[in-house]
């Protein structure tokens, strides 16, 4: 199973091919190691975040939501030439292809495995062994951004108490 992450300290995202058997993953920009939890893995599937330790996780199609957007607006568009050509078979047509395109989009794009708390990302056979992991809940989605802008405003108020006094 592969993960996505982002390097708390510099930002960089890095990727790591095999989780379940790495201890440790070192980040290319700052050079700083983060130690892997062993116990997020159970019967060869996902149990919890390796990265962050968080049981919440959430599963969503691996798929850029801007292309899917992208193809139902062209549908849109190319059918409105036809209705305003008076017509309306080729404009259901236009319609019905680009539903179609979706749905078998849908089905052939593979899912990934999102954590709410760092927002690592698991790619790969056991990401979501047995369906354990929910859609997307906005209420615990919501709980994390809260805890990760509080986060980041208990660092500013940390870097501003350390900084001098200005003369």
């Amino acid at each position: 199973m592969e993960l996505t992450f982002s390097c708390p300290h510099c930002g960089l995202v890095g990727r790591v091919a095999s989780v379940e058997s790495t201890p440790t993953v070192t980040c290319r920009g700052c050079s700083r190691g983060h130690p892997l939890r062993s116990d997020a893995f159970e019967g060869g599937g996902l149990r919890s975040c390796a990265w962050c330790a968080t049981d919440d996780l959430y599963v969503q199609k691996d798929f850029p939501q801007g292309l899917g957007l992208l193809i139902v607006i062209v549908g849109f568009a190319i059918s409105t030439v036809f209705w305003y050509l008076e017509r309306p078979i080729p404009a259901y047509v236009v319609l019905l292809a680009s539903a179609l395109l979706d749905m078998i989009l849908y089905y052939r794009v593979p899912d990934v495995t999102i954590c709410y708390r760092c927002l690592g990302q698991y790619r790969g056979v056991g990401s979501n062994l047995e369906g354990r992991f929910k859609p997307f809940d906005l209420a615990i989605g919501e709980r994390y951004r809260q805890e990760r802008l509080r986060a980041e405003q208990l660092r500013k108020q940390g870097a501003s108490a350390n900084s001098p006094p200005p003369a």
